[in-house]
């Protein structure tokens, strides 16, 4: 699964490359998202492309699919074709985290594109009334199996839209869930890159720039 991600970029970077109209709230870069903790991700709503902060994971976030969602498989849940057809979402994203086990030792590994530009992630989100007023506006992410470079470290990973699937994905006018899923494609190995980070990571907390640097092999916590 994917549980942790980044969002290194800053707003001027994200309202040109995502054609963004309004930024609803405040934005930040973000360098180590966990489930249920806020993040910026992009839904359109009357024609107009919005910046805005949803929480990580579904409700109840206990569910299997709180966080990823099965790509291929959406067709197979009525609940996530539903939500498909009208309420798809956009996640920019920087990097995201894998672990590399050895004994008790956990290394995070961070997964970038070549160049370290963002990428879309297609995502779909729920409203959920408080009790107390308001609502909840929560999104889970699609993923896929991972490709040659991620396999090793994480058993899923973030799918990606390109350009034309961005459009296609958060255009209004697109209904039908089966119009759309042939716009999610994986992300090949020959597009990454990957390297160690620090422990920083592994503390749910912790949000700093430190969190997407590079280590040497030296001060990993699994050393060959």
């Amino acid at each position: 699964m994917c549980q942790r991600f980044s969002l290194a970029a800053d707003l001027p970077e994200l309202t040109e490359r995502y054609r963004i109209d309004q930024v609803v709230g405040s934005y930040r870069p973000r360098y180590n998202v966990a489930p249920t903790q806020y993040a910026a991700v992009i839904v359109e709503e009357q024609r107009e492309r919005k910046l805005e902060s949803l929480r990580w994971g579904l409700m109840p976030y206990w569910s299997r699919d709180a966080v990823n969602a099965d790509g291929p498989g959406i067709g197979d849940r009525p609940i996530f074709k539903r939500m498909t057809n009208k309420q798809r979402c956009v996640i920019p994203v920087s990097g995201f985290y894998g672990w590399e086990t050895k004994g008790r030792a956990r290394q995070p590994i961070h997964f970038v594109l070549k160049g370290r530009g963002t990428f879309a992630v297609p995502g779909f989100y729920e409203v959920w009334p408080r009790v107390e007023g308001g609502d909840i506006r929560a999104y889970t992410m699609l993923t896929t199996l991972p490709n040659d470079m991620v396999g090793p470290y994480s058993d899923r990973m973030p799918a990606i839209l390109d350009d034309e699937g961005i459009d296609a994905w958060l255009n209004e006018t697109n209904t039908e869930y089966r119009g759309v899923l042939g716009r999610i494609r994986g992300i090949s190995a020959d597009e990454m890159m990957m390297y160690p980070v620090g422990a920083y990571v592994n503390e749910r907390e912790r949000e700093t720039p430190e969190c997407v640097e590079p280590i040497r092999n030296f001060y990993s916590a699994i050393r060959e």
